[in-house]
């Protein structure tokens, strides 16, 4: 069991306060305590939560990466959410990584652990057994048509050599399946170097060119919407994404990449619209990218656009930061971490709060 303590504002508004002692007072007033038992929410905060969530049509949760509470509180979020008809996550992971997930879902930790130990780095935000515990809820419990999870960015940095694995997979031909072998071999021993000194210019997302992506069309076909089309012009829109970055066009690199988040979650949606008029959905992101409104990066990102869209659709999107100041950090497959930033809090807000941060829980 977690406490959480939380302030949610949601159309809240009052004067500009010059006393620390009004806006302490404020601060209290909109702090309540939630807890999570299990599954599902209890504690004050639930009532509060129920209700801030009854009407929208989008719930989006920014996170600071890493917090293993975070998993919890968005798997109680998502449960509380499906009597209102919520049946669709949005992730930040690629489509195909997203879909992968989604079968090894059907499967065991076991076989989770597995993958994640034969392909490092290519699953984000998503490789511990806090996450695998989340993610299998959401998949059983679900009762919306698949695809349940909803990966909309960009290629992560490792996640090539998988993606060249599933490609000799699929296949058409003997050809194909051998040059997406020799890839995925590259890709291991780019990796592997990677791993001995720290440089990324073996790496596939490093080496790839025009002449690899010509090659690679001979041999599986450039059909519109065929798997192995939309793979290769994935990994190609990654390297351009990464290519601003490290030109130090910060950016174009976000600018790049919020387009691509949402054209994705278009194709998503547009297909989920065709068995549900309004599909609902949960979102679990950085919180940069669920703004209202200009990013932290001067971005009009995804969070905004779901925003603009909810009101077009007379709907509503709640939208919910998510940091922490004692927890824990979970990496990949390993024991959990304690953080405590207290002492980083600002000295009001720490006032504020001073009773209910002084135990053992958030």
């Amino acid at each position: 069991m977690r406490t959480l303590l939380f302030s949610l504002l949601l159309i809240c508004s009052f004067p500009a306060l010059t006393q620390d002692s009004l806006l302490i007072e404020a601060i209290q007033k909109n702090t309540t305590v939630l807890q999570v038992k299990g599954d599902f929410f209890t504690g004050p905060g639930a009532a509060v939560i129920q209700e801030a969530i009854a009407d929208q049509q989008f719930l989006l949760v920014g996170e600071q990466h890493g917090i293993a509470e975070v998993g919890q509180f968005t798997k109680a979020l998502y449960l509380a959410a499906q009597s209102y008809g919520f049946q669709y996550l949005c992730i930040e992971t690629d489509p195909f990584i997203a879909a992968k997930l989604e079968r090894l879902m059907e499967g065991d930790l076991a076989a989770y652990r597995d993958f994640c130990a034969k392909f490092p780095f290519t699953i984000p935000f998503y490789n511990n057994e806090g996450d695998f515990e989340f993610l299998q809820r959401v998949a059983t419990s679900s009762k919306g048509r698949k695809p349940v999870f909803w990966g909309i960015d960009q290629v992560f940095a490792g996640a090539p050599r998988y993606l060249f694995a599933h490609l000799a997979k699929i296949a058409p031909n003997e050809e194909a399946k051998d040059l997406a072998l020799s890839y995925l071999e590259k890709g291991q021993a780019g990796v592997d170097h990677f791993m001995q000194t720290g440089d990324q210019g073996k790496t596939l997302l490093a080496i790839l060119g025009q002449e690899d992506y010509a090659q690679l069309y001979r041999v599986f076909g450039q059909q519109a919407g065929a798997e192995s089309t939309r793979i290769l012009q994935g990994l190609q829109k990654t390297q351009e994404i990464y290519g601003y970055y490290f030109q130090g066009r910060q950016f174009d690199n976000n600018h790049t990449r919020a387009l691509l988040m949402k054209e994705q979650f278009l194709e998503y949606y547009r297909a989920a619209k065709e068995r549900d008029p309004q599909p609902k959905v949960v979102f679990k992101f950085g919180a940069s990218h669920m703004y209202k409104g200009l990013s932290y990066y001067d971005q009009l990102d995804i969070g905004n656009m779901i925003h603009e869209m909810a009101d077009m659709n007379g709907t509503g999107s709640l939208h919910i930061y998510f940091a922490g100041v004692k927890g824990e950090t979970q990496g990949a497959m390993g024991p959990p971490q304690a953080f405590d930033h207290t002492d980083d809090l600002n000295p009001l807000i720490a006032q504020a709060l001073k009773d209910r941060l002084e135990g053992s829980d958030w």
